[in-house]
């Protein structure tokens, strides 16, 4: 199957999720109140989320929270704050089901044993479990991963990957993609297993980017990202919903403010480049699954 093929089966396959209830919405009832969307983010998903140098939350999905908090002042018309709290694979869900945040946007995989304990956004991203490596390795094809060391984070889709398609791989579990890049640097794993596109990022936070790679070209699985919410929360799904539509509209139709926020972390120039063309096909099959978005200042 193409890349591109994938990619597009991933997003009609995400459209079953987006299930729209009566129920009214808790969660937006009390950001009214409040006036502030309290969100989860991790440090260690450069360029999704993290913190710069300047001890700022910078990253895609930041931006992306901060199109919903737009949205959301706009759609209750009063002034409305984001409030960063930071996630780990670990507490990411319970977090959510606890009410101590209203969303997490990051590079959370959509997966159906995951809908049993929280409810997705349409995706916003699409990628999936790659390799880091030194930049010698032989390693590349998952029959190559048989008998090596290869690095996970405990509790993610990356971990069920490599096992399943890989059981004779001996399985290192990490706490975080740091501590791969760590255990990787002084010769304890063999590959660090991640989202390519998170490699990437992690990649050049090295000393020596140089001395490292990210393989193979094509991710051994593909997979979808969302943001992750609270349960049978329409209302709040619903406006979420809308400001992703509306930014991936924007792409696909070319809308410069869309197109900045995009290059800005997948351009060219960008943090992490990442194939326009790849990512527009994406989007359009996501955009086509809902109603299109007037959108002003094209």
């Amino acid at each position: 199957m193409s890349k591109k093929i994938a990619i597009i089966g991933l997003s009609l396959l995400l459209t079953i999720s987006y299930q729209p209830s009566s129920w009214a919405s808790k969660v937006l009832d009390r950001i009214k109140q409040t006036g502030v969307i309290t969100a989860g983010a991790r440090k260690d998903t450069i360029p999704f989320g993290y913190v710069n140098k300047q001890g700022k939350w910078v990253g895609y999905s930041l931006d992306m929270l901060e199109l919903i908090r737009l949205q959301t002042q706009k759609q209750l018309g009063k002034p409305i704050k984001l409030k960063i709290v930071e996630v780990t694979p670990a507490n990411r869900f319970s977090k959510l089901k606890k009410g101590d945040i209203d969303i997490e946007c990051g590079s959370t995989s959509v997966t159906w044993n995951r809908e049993k304990e929280v409810d997705f956004s349409v995706s916003y991203f699409a990628n999936g479990t790659q390799l880091l490596v030194k930049k010698n390795s032989p390693l590349n094809s998952i029959d190559s991963l048989a008998g090596k060391r290869i690095g996970v984070i405990a509790n993610t889709t990356n971990a069920r990957v490599i096992k399943t398609q890989q059981p004779a791989a001996k399985i290192v579990t990490l706490k975080n993609r740091n501590e791969g890049l760590q255990k990787l640097s002084a010769g304890e794993i063999d590959g660090f297993a991640s989202d390519g596109i998170t490699l990437e990022g992690l990649r050049k936070t090295a000393k020596n980017p140089g001395e490292f790679k990210v393989v193979p070209d094509f991710p051994y699985a593909y997979e979808a990202y969302a943001c992750t919410l609270p349960q049978d929360q329409s209302q709040w799904r619903d406006l979420v919903n809308y400001s992703l539509v509306q930014f991936m509209e924007g792409i696909v139709t070319d809308n410069q403010k869309s197109v900045d926020i995009y290059d800005k972390w997948f351009g060219e120039t960008g943090a992490v480049p990442y194939s326009r063309e790849t990512i527009n096909d994406y989007f359009q099959g996501i955009v086509n699954s809902h109603e299109w978005i007037p959108l002003v200042g094209k």
